[in-house]
């Protein structure tokens, strides 16, 4: 029953995860800087990167 609830409750976290990624505020360009800002602030970084291969 407990292993269901779990399964269930990941599941709607699953679904939500992109709405939450999309409600937070523009991409901002990377410096040093805007993670030191970010960070002292208090808020989550995500580096989010793509390289051409």
């Amino acid at each position: 029953m407990l292993q269901k609830i779990a399964l269930r409750f990941a599941f709607v976290l699953a679904l939500l995860m992109p709405l939450a990624a999309s409600a937070s505020e523009s991409d901002v360009p990377y410096s040093p800087q805007a993670v030191k800002d970010a960070l002292a602030e208090g808020r989550a970084v995500l580096l989010d990167f793509a390289a051409d291969w």
